[in-house]
């Protein structure tokens, strides 16, 4: 079962990403059903404001969280259901630490695992402590309050006519702004480089043409207003620009020293011409500069660089608001769908020894497989003695397995000498010690698994 994470600053519109990513995965014919895990759907008891009132109140609901997502994840590999059910976790997901959790849960169920960052604007990857608040956690501070207040407004209803007023279900609100700016604060922001959080999707809610839970708002009339506000700054920043090149382009007064002898024009040097090129004054034979009339752009005033400068960084501004018009111009159903086709082509994740799971062995169950292995090693001798193997001529043999058990054929390209058996039973005791058998393993089938490894090594 792949699984997402999604983590961001408060309010930033977490859930509502989540409804539509959950409605874009539907879609697909690889998945099947989506798991939406929240507050809500973990802490059913308990309000958003109450899951994050305090410190063990937090730590409480990431402990639900967390248990919520390992069951959805694991359930699923159990069932062997082959990735037919995308799980997303929709809360805060703050600490790297928490991620990192999460990201050993599916790499133990062998799961595709992914973080989407979503934030309400590009401000949310530079903040840091020591920043002023920025503008989407102040637009995040005024929706929660009109959350508050929506809910508020229907807390006299049950809970059928507050699905039927607000069309989904409520998304929960914060206590004050006091606890989003801590949360915010405690925010550690997902990085790439880490092995838990790659891939990593950042999504900038504001980069994208008006949306909801239900996709792309029909808003041609405000991008009709947008499109004017765009072209009116680019009449004006044109205007400017043709003033500020007509003010260059006045001549200038060339000051002219006067000399006392007609003198011939020498050739200019490779260095003049290119200094005549940049502007500047050209050389003397000596290396200083010339006497001779100097370059008009000498006599331009140093105000007029400064307005140049003006009028470069106007055109940046005007390049990057048309970028940011391009932007708009993308849906969130674009993003969601390229987000989509990059994740589950990733491979699954491969468990670790660290997580994986250990048999339990008998406390001699060594001693056994050193003795199994010693006794075949013998019964392989004695089988190629009474076959007649000659050197260098292999030929099938036949080992019993046990005393009084079936026998197993051999196929030998060449006879084995009592040096490599011994060889071999050495490496095999070492492998056997990293992967013991399970408790309960027959005699038998320790001896036939180790005359396996013997035929793989021949």
């Amino acid at each position: 079962m792949p699984s997402i994470i999604i983590a961001g600053h408060p309010c930033v519109g977490k859930t509502t990403f989540a409804h539509l990513l959950a409605k874009r995965a539907l879609s697909r014919p690889s998945i099947s059903d989506v798991v939406h895990i929240s507050e809500s759907t973990a802490c059913p008891d308990q309000t958003k404001a109450e899951c994050y009132s305090n410190s063990h109140m937090e730590k409480t609901t990431r402990a639900a969280l967390k248990s919520e997502f390992d069951r959805a994840v694991i359930s699923s590999a159990a069932n062997n259901e082959e990735g037919s059910t995308l799980v997303i976790l929709d809360s805060l997901n703050y600490i790297k630490g928490y991620r990192y959790e999460l990201y050993c849960i599916s790499k133990a169920a062998g799961e595709r695992h992914g973080v989407v960052w979503v934030m309400g604007s590009s401000s949310d990857e530079q903040f840091n402590s020591t920043s002023d608040i920025s503008q989407s956690d102040a637009l995040a501070k005024k929706r929660n309050q009109e959350r508050k207040e929506v809910q508020k407004q229907l807390g006299q209803l049950d809970d059928d006519k507050k699905k039927r007023k607000n069309g989904n279900d409520l998304d929960g609100y914060y206590e004050d702004d006091d606890t989003m700016n801590q949360l915010v604060l405690r925010f550690e922001p997902p990085d790439e480089k880490n092995r838990w959080e790659n891939p990593l999707f950042k999504v900038d809610v504001t980069s994208v043409s008006p949306w909801d839970r239900n996709g792309t708002l029909d808003v041609s009339v405000c991008c009709d207003q947008t499109t004017m506000t765009m072209k009116a700054l680019d009449i004006n920043d044109k205007s400017e620009l043709n003033g500020l090149e007509a003010e260059a382009t006045v001549p200038q007064p060339v000051k002219k020293k006067v000399g006392s002898s007609f003198k011939r024009n020498k050739k200019l040097s490779t260095g003049n011409k290119a200094a005549s090129v940049a502007g500047t004054a050209p050389l003397d034979d000596k290396g200083k500069l010339s006497s001779a009339e100097p370059v008009a752009q000498q006599s331009v005033p140093s105000s007029m660089a400064k307005r140049n400068l003006a009028a470069a960084s106007a055109l940046d501004d005007n390049a990057a608001s048309t970028s940011v018009a391009t932007k708009m111009n993308q849906t969130m159903e674009e993003v969601i769908d390229g987000i989509l086709d990059t994740f589950l082509s990733q491979r699954a994740l491969t468990e670790g020894m660290s997580t994986l799971h250990q048999f339990s062995a008998e406390s001699n169950a060594l001693n056994q497989v050193d003795n199994i292995t010693h006794r075949m090693n013998s019964e392989i001798l004695k089988s190629q003695k009474a076959t007649s193997l000659s050197a260098g001529v292999g030929g099938k043999i036949y080992v019993p397995l046990t005393p009084d058990g079936d026998r197993r054929p051999i196929n030998l390209s060449k006879p084995l000498y009592p040096n490599e058996l011994r060889n071999f039973r050495r490496q095999f005791l070492k492998w056997i010690a990293a992967h013991p058998l399970a408790d309960g393993t027959k005699e038998d089938k320790i001896a036939d698994v180790y005359i396996s490894y013997v035929e793989s090594q021949i």
